[in-house]
């Protein structure tokens, strides 16, 4: 039985071994599970810290990365056979599809269905133990690295930038940072920012450079130190502030040096904030959050995650929100440039929320891209929405929905779905993606 699927003679895994496919096979079916993901052993294919809870989700875009590598391309139909390993993947794990649905849309027999499922398993698996692989030899290939070398773990650890708020950053490390401050009898202050300061950063990356740039002033001992998110031009900053002597000791050099390689890795910088024979502090400096901002609104929290993914990757500040009256909070809040809308949402369903924006007048000229099983692009132009797009909706889709709305349009509103193949080259993204650092 292959996730609901029977399987009386699975075609051999050939120089895959069984148990890895099945390890696969397990991730894909807890793929929007973090909590199960965290904890699965293919967390080893992401690096060395695969036990981290920051992990779940990396694993899980590498499996979503791994299925979008088996694409046979935009030029296949889905008719094609070509199509139908990659396809039974996508609809099955991606997008939840039941096994009953999957077979309806390929117009397939469940014996059918079975081995092209088969296939595609496969095909994952041997991309992702070549992965594996590489990763064994990687020691004997690059032995002029020590392990533990900072350099190393970073590259290792892979860069995944997102929207951040730096608030909630220092929200997270002031549980540890107070621990160690109250034992070198230092008080640790946070000075409120009156409302959140985004950046574009990773994570993973931010939350330890922070910590060891709290460490390393801590173990200077100050009276006091305290932790700021400013924006400034052009940067996003968080300023630990703690003035005292310039401290000489070598472990605070080498903590500053990593604190710099950990901001550089990511695009930003370390600074010194010094007067003359002191040092008030330092100063992390972060990128701005770049891209066109979109708002997604659905009650569906897989659909939300799959789109995200298809969206952050171009480079787009995504925001979700599942149902009306959280998405106009958002809107309030941080005034998209686009909105991508479900209609069948209880309560206030799509077409009610859109009738709601098109009223107010500060958000009317919001573009608004309608996704729904429904087929009703006319009635979402008459109420107002700049393009239509039928679920399910694959990557190339969205983008050119959203190229559509976000450029110049002198001739008016024309659907999503009326847009010829060509449109939806990959090579011009509509958001920028974030510049390399």
């Amino acid at each position: 039985m292959i996730d609901g699927i029977p399987d009386d003679s699975p075609e051999p895994a050939g120089e895959v071994p069984e148990d890895f496919v099945s390890l696969v096979r397990d991730a894909l079916a807890h793929l929007y599970d973090l909590a199960h993901l965290q904890r699965h052993p293919l967390t080893r294919l992401i690096g060395p810290n695969g036990a981290a809870s920051d992990n779940a989700k990396s694993l899980r875009n590498l499996l979503l990365d791994t299925l979008e590598r088996l694409n046979p391309g935009d030029g296949v139909s889905r008719n094609d056979k070509e199509w139908r390993a990659y396809g039974i993947l996508m609809r099955r794990y991606v997008d939840g599809f039941g096994i009953d649905e999957v077979g309806d849309e390929l117009h397939i027999s469940l014996r059918q269905l079975q081995r092209e499922h088969r296939k595609g398993l496969l095909a994952a698996a041997s991309v992702l133990w070549d992965r594996q692989r590489s990763i064994r030899a990687e020691p004997a290939t690059l032995p002029q690295l020590e392990e533990g070398d900072l350099h190393l773990e970073v590259e290792r650890l892979g860069l995944i930038l997102a929207r951040l708020d730096l608030c909630a950053l220092v929200t997270s490390v002031l549980a540890t940072a107070q621990a160690l401050a109250e034992g070198r009898g230092v008080r640790l202050e946070v000075e409120p920012a009156g409302g959140p300061v985004w950046a574009w950063a990773d994570y993973t990356l931010a939350k330890q450079a922070l910590l060891a740039a709290l460490s390393g002033l801590i173990g200077e001992r100050p009276a006091a130190l305290s932790i700021l998110a400013t924006d400034a031009p052009g940067d996003a900053c968080l300023e630990l502030r703690a003035e005292m002597p310039c401290p000489e000791a070598q472990e605070y050099r080498e903590r500053l040096a990593a604190v710099t390689e950990l901001m550089q890795a990511q695009g930003g910088q370390a600074e010194p904030l010094a007067l003359p024979g002191l040092l008030s502090g330092l100063r992390l400096r972060f990128r701005r959050e770049r891209g066109t901002r979109l708002l997604l609104v659905d009650d569906n929290e897989r659909v939300l995650q799959l789109f995200e993914r298809y969206l952050t990757a171009e480079g787009f500040l995504v925001s979700s929100a599942g149902g009306a009256e959280e998405a106009l909070a958002a809107i309030a809040e941080e005034r998209p440039e686009a909105i991508v809308l479900d209609v069948m949402m209880r309560n206030v369903d799509g077409w009610q929320f859109l009738q709601r924006l098109r009223a107010n007048p500060e958000l009317q000229d919001v573009p608004v891209v309608v996704c729904s099983v429904l087929n009703e692009p006319d009635l979402a132009l008459a109420l107002g929405a700049q393009g239509y797009l039928k679920k399910p909706v694959s990557h190339s889709q969205m983008l050119t929905a959203l190229r559509q709305v976000l450029a110049p349009r002198p001739y008016g509103n024309v659907a999503a779905e009326q847009v010829p193949p060509s449109a939806s080259d990959e090579s011009s993204p509509v958001g920028p993606r974030p510049a390399a650092p």
